[in-house]
């Protein structure tokens, strides 16, 4: 979505409520309206010493020392020392003269906590939460808990602001409420990619039997036949594996293989936008029926794993790094579970044909940081966020200190880019890790940071993609940004669990024992049942009201 259509976008997802503005906010009385709590409201004297101690610009950001009490939510597997003890969140304090007290929350109490948190009425000033989910319609546009940041990311944030604004696409619109509204500070760490969806054939198998490379599905097929009875790796055994893949394993899974029918599948939900905007279901295409037929072709023929209904992704990635696999899809291959298996063999695959379609990503922001209605000092936390986006200290709270010599840091390179040299070995962190704020869209990351081996390999797939055309038009993300209210992202959540659960119960059956006319019209007529119709069009009906380029 290009930038200048935002602001139509705004206008119209505001149009369909009534919610837009804040009033109330904690149970304390005090209030938050766009960009303005009751730290700052004029006639109250908290506000006016806050406002008299501020600095617009530079550092320090106040005159006279505040504290700021942070939440902060972490991954289960991370152990470091406290925040308030990290050499670069010390620095972070004396440049801006704010004092932070941090409260650091594992994942898997992070949801307990946190809304625990918002039922006591005593919340702290700031949350940041990349690693963990806050409910920006719940407690920004119900309840009010959290201030709306749009006029404080304009004002006050211009590390944020350059690299938003220097992207063809704005990666924040993401971050939109159901009242036009956007309650937090956006993470990003930028790949230059758009597809997550790739394909990958074993060369040397191809070399070894004389075979030209696959074009489409059809030749593809001859190839897994070959594989499967011309003994490509030489042991005089029939234990090639064709075909790799699961039932529902991520990257190894059949949605991945949909693409190659005309169906980009996501990640996550069994609907998808087509060239013309509509909202389609996956389940019920012809192209999902030609794929399960071509599927279950290749169950019967044993041109498939045999265990493929039944494996998880850990089975999958086990087999990838024995290296006796023709063909499978993934995320890219470097630095995968299988560096020492198919990696050394297979090469990057790519149909020839109009009929793929494959799930175009977009690199958009997920929620990082939010203010709550209590904090009293609203601008200067504003400016404190920003200044955690300094490229020096990002990186610093990101990967470790400059120069470091302890397996942790970054240096600056002979061309001026940033390089991690953190290897990843130290158990317990002087540093945030992923869990800081992280803005970096992908001109930015471009620019400041030299990519490893592993995104560049990634980016150049996904160029090659692009300019072949089998990335769909528009993307399924703009499913997960539709202008959808509280109650209804509540109603769909299980509708989609029972969807999912459904589709991938039949698939099974499809692919092990085959499709019919009347397995499938009994497939198709399943949907009508669970209000899959109404589900589409309350999707459709958002997504109409979103100017898509």
């Amino acid at each position: 979505m290009k930038k200048k259509t935002v602001a139509m976008l705004l206008a119209a997802v505001m149009a369909l409520t009534s919610l837009a503005g804040c009033g109330s906010g904690s149970g304390s009385g005090e209030s938050a309206s766009s960009g303005q709590t009751a730290g700052t409201e004029a006639g109250t004297e908290a506000g006016a010493e806050a406002a008299s101690n501020f600095n617009a610009e530079g550092y320090p950001i106040v005159n006279d020392e505040i504290t700021l009490k942070v939440m902060l939510a972490i991954r289960d597997t991370d152990t470091m020392i406290a925040p308030e003890e990290m050499p670069a969140v010390q620095r972070l304090d004396e440049l801006t003269g704010i004092k932070t007290e941090w409260e650091v929350i594992k994942g898997s109490d992070w949801d307990t906590k946190l809304n625990l948190m918002f039922a006591s009425g005593e919340y702290p000033d700031v949350i940041i939460a990349p690693n963990g989910q806050v409910d920006d319609e719940e407690y920004g546009v119900t309840q009010q808990l959290l201030i709306p940041m749009d006029d404080l990311i304009e004002q006050y944030m211009p590390n944020y602001t350059s690299r938003r604004d220097a992207e063809d696409d704005d990666p924040t619109v993401s971050l939109v409420a159901s009242d036009g509204q956007t309650y937090s500070v956006g993470y990003l760490v930028g790949q230059n990619i758009n597809t997550n969806q790739h394909y990958f054939i074993n060369q040397t198998w191809l070399d070894a039997l004389g075979l030209e490379t696959p074009t489409d599905v059809e030749s593809l097929t001859e190839v897994l036949r070959a594989f499967k009875t011309g003994d490509p790796n030489g042991n005089g055994e029939a234990d090639e594996v064709p075909l790799e893949m699961g039932l529902d394993t991520g990257f190894y899974g059949i949605r991945y293989i949909l693409p190659l029918f005309g169906i980009p599948c996501d990640p996550d939900k069994w609907i998808y936008i087509d060239n013309d905007k509509q909202v389609q279901f996956a389940a019920t295409q012809d192209g999902f029926r030609e794929c399960m037929e071509w599927l279950n072709m290749c169950y019967t023929e044993g041109l498939v794993d045999a265990e493929l209904l039944s494996q998880d992704l850990n089975t999958i990635e086990t087999k990838l790094a024995g290296g006796n696999v023709g063909f499978f899809t993934a995320w890219r291959l470097i630095a995968m579970a299988w560096d020492e298996g198919v990696a050394k063999d297979a090469v990057f695959w790519m149909p020839d044909t109009e009929a793929t379609s494959c799930y175009r990503y977009l690199e958009v922001a997920r929620p990082g940081a939010y203010i709550t209605a209590t904090n009293e000092n609203v601008e200067a936390t504003a400016r404190w966020l920003d200044a955690m986006l300094e490229t020096e200290m990002q990186f610093s709270l990101y990967y470790g200190e400059q120069d470091a010599t302890d397996g942790t840091g970054w240096a600056y390179n002979e061309n001026g880019k940033i390089d991690s040299i953190n290897d990843g070995t130290v158990e317990v962190r002087n540093y945030l890790d992923c869990n800081t704020m992280f803005w970096a869209p992908g001109k930015y990351i471009s620019d400041t940071f030299n990519m490893p081996e592993q995104r560049t390999e990634k980016t150049d797939y996904c160029l090659q993609s692009d300019e072949a055309g089998i990335i769909q038009k528009y993307s399924n993300d703009y499913l997960d940004m539709a202008p959808l209210t509280s109650e209804q992202l509540q109603s769909i959540t299980l509708k989609e669990t029972d969807i999912n659960n459904a589709v991938v119960e039949n698939i099974a059956g499809f692919v092990s024992g085959g499709v019919t006319d009347e397995s499938w019209n009994s497939f198709v007529s399943l949907f009508d049942g669970m209000g899959v119709a109404d589900y589409v069009k309350m999707y459709q009906d958002a997504i109409d009201t979103m100017e898509l380029e």
